[in-house]
């Protein structure tokens, strides 16, 4: 177990854990091998669009020109990112924000932040070559989907990735690496968060950004705890399937001494959920701490030592089972299924 806080399985948990599983009839009897979603697929190939370098690069003295170029060009994302991410006011007569971006670019800081930003990205073939193959999959499993635009921005580290309609942005200061890493301390940025604001996180949080954008419907029907805890499964299956390569300690932010706790604890993990009646809860307030990132799992009865979001891994793992049991099951309807209990039935998921 956890540790010695945690105690026996209550002779109820043992009658759910058997409720559960009832149509496992035996399985998992031996050590069951997660399998990794590899799917076979030609590139899509991906150009990153640099609005960044396009915006703060732009010549001041014929601004009207640019910005009504870049309005055209990137539709909803100019004014979402004046509007939204940059908070500029918005009147009518001004529907380009001409007064508030040519003040933008007069902002001193911006300029240098752009200039560091760019010279930390002046060779991006390494992600466009990434999201060709992450495009190539999500194609050909998806073929009637708009394949997604993708674009960079900065924000003063407002935001990480941002979706709208069918682009897909990068906010590239927030992914300098340690160089800024005193400078994200300064604005109360929290050590685990800083230990992910790295380069080979960028494709793999704007894939899972598509995830989200592909499940987060589902969660607003179905509150439960299992609903919840599947549908992150299904957001870390489809990143492992469109991003082969990537590390398990990238798909679920851990560092290897988390993933490996989690590898060590799965059956105090699952034990617990069941002890506390956890997979039927529909109060957010009472399963949230299982899904939220941070240093540990922050919840009665789990220890500090313990890895973050164990609600999260436990979710992949039940969709990992799923689909190695279910082989026939395409990735398109993983994602668009919503029988979560049917999920978790044929999983037959049991560690043990």
């Amino acid at each position: 177990m956890f540790n010695k806080n945690f105690g026996n399985i209550t002779i109820w948990a043992l009658i759910c854990i058997a409720f559960i599983i009832s149509s496992c009839g035996g399985c998992n009897q031996t050590e069951f091998n997660h399998p990794r979603a590899v799917i076979d697929a030609p590139e899509y190939a991906i150009k990153i669009h640099r609005f960044d370098k396009e915006l703060f690069e732009a010549d001041t003295a014929n601004l009207p020109e640019v910005l009504n170029s870049l309005s055209k060009k990137y539709g909803v994302f100019y004014s979402s990112y004046a509007n939204d991410i940059m908070r500029m006011p918005f009147t009518p007569e001004d529907s380009l924000f001409m007064r508030p971006m040519r003040m933008l670019l007069g902002i001193n800081r911006l300029q240098e932040l752009h200039q560091i930003v760019d010279s930390n990205f002046k060779d991006i073939t390494d992600l466009e070559q990434d999201f060709s193959v992450a495009m190539g999959i999500y194609h050909q499993e998806f073929p009637q989907a708009v394949i997604p635009k993708f674009i960079t921005f900065i924000s003063e580290f407002g935001n990480g990735n941002v979706i709208y309609d069918s682009m897909l942005c990068i906010g590239l200061d927030f992914y300098m690496n340690q160089r800024f890493g005193d400078f994200y301390r300064s604005l109360d940025m929290p050590e685990f968060m800083i230990a992910k604001m790295q380069r080979n996180y960028i494709v793999p949080n704007t894939i899972k950004s598509l995830a989200i954008g592909l499940t987060d419907y589902q969660t607003t029907k179905d509150k439960r705890f299992l609903a919840q805890m599947i549908a992150e499964g299904k957001i870390r299956y489809f990143m492992k399937a469109l991003l082969p390569n990537v590390a398990d300690t990238i798909v679920m932010g851990y560092t290897k001494a988390q993933l490996k706790w989690c590898e060590q604890h799965e059956v105090d993990i699952w034990t617990h959920f069941i002890d506390k009646n956890m997979l039927y809860e529909s109060e957010p307030g009472k399963f949230m701490r299982y899904l939220n990132d941070g240093p540990f799992t922050v919840a009665e009865d789990v220890p500090k030592e313990s890895s973050p979001s164990i609600g999260s891994w436990a979710g992949w793992q039940i969709v990992n089972h799923y689909m190695a049991q279910n082989p026939k099951v395409t990735l398109h309807q993983l994602m668009n299924d919503t029988d979560f209990e049917k999920i978790l039935k044929q999983s037959k998921y049991r560690p043990k």
